[in-house]
């Protein structure tokens, strides 16, 4: 064999080597196409079964949240139970409220109000005011008030004279420029009784006339008793209006 064969021969096994390294690339190129076919399609699979995945570009807006509004029917504010106060066998009914006159320094009268006076045998409610309004000190019932407290207060009976628990008591009108809508229960206060109640009007006595009303009511609002209205004023000796209630029906 010459030169030239052996060049030749030299020239061959070079391009053999480079169609090797050619088709080498070729293959790696091939080989990651494959791959990242098999990518694509599982992650198209895996958008396709769960379009809110991550790795969707493009996913779904998402649905507003349903507002459920509310039933239109008014519902009523429940408050305690109105007619069904029970007392053990022991129990006595406690005092009624003392009068005005119950101060030995207490010399005050009881005014005529702008109310209208309703006797038992022509109530139209179950309830009726227990005598009239009586303007008393606050001391007589609460020693730590002095001066500095205005209200109204008083207490409930039933048809024997005996505690009516849990009536509802409303107090509204215009008192020192301010409107007022109170509301509580008999029972709350027992220092004017077993079933006393009480609303404070001011920390100073203050003067009112026929602007407030107090009156009982039910469970829905609706009128026990008539609206008993009466006056307010600016002497410490007349600083607690009580006002009475009693069960006719």
């Amino acid at each position: 064999m010459n030169f030239a064969d052996h060049e030749e021969l030299a020239k061959r096994q070079k391009r053999r080597l480079r169609r090797r390294r050619n088709d080498m690339v070729w293959n790696l190129l091939t080989g990651s196409v494959l791959i990242a076919m098999v990518g694509l399609i599982s992650v198209m699979l895996l958008v396709f079964s769960n379009p809110h995945i991550a790795l969707n570009p493009f996913p779904p807006p998402t649905m507003p949240v349903l507002v459920i509004l509310p039933s239109p029917t008014p519902t009523l504010v429940v408050m305690p139970a109105t007619w069904t106060p029970t007392l053990r066998a022991t129990e006595t009914p406690p005092p009624m409220l003392i009068s005005a006159t119950a101060d030995p320094t207490n010399t005050t009268t009881t005014s005529a109000l702008p109310t209208t006076n309703t006797t038992e045998s022509s109530a139209i409610y179950p309830f009726v005011l227990q005598g009239a309004p009586a303007e008393v000190r606050s001391v007589v019932f609460r020693p730590e008030t002095g001066c500095e407290w205005q209200g109204v207060a008083g207490q409930v009976v039933d048809l024997q004279g005996k505690p009516k628990l849990q009536i509802a008591v409303a107090l509204k009108g215009v008192f020192n420029g301010k409107t007022v809508d109170m509301k509580t229960i008999s029972g709350t206060h027992t220092v004017y009784g077993e079933s006393g109640y009480e609303f404070q009007l001011s920390n100073v006595p203050i003067q009112s006339s026929g602007s407030l009303s107090i009156q009982l009511i039910d469970q829905s609002f609706l009128p026990l008793s008539d609206k008993v209205i009466f006056n307010t004023y600016a002497t410490c000796d007349k600083n607690l209006i009580l006002i009475n209630f009693k069960q006719v029906q």
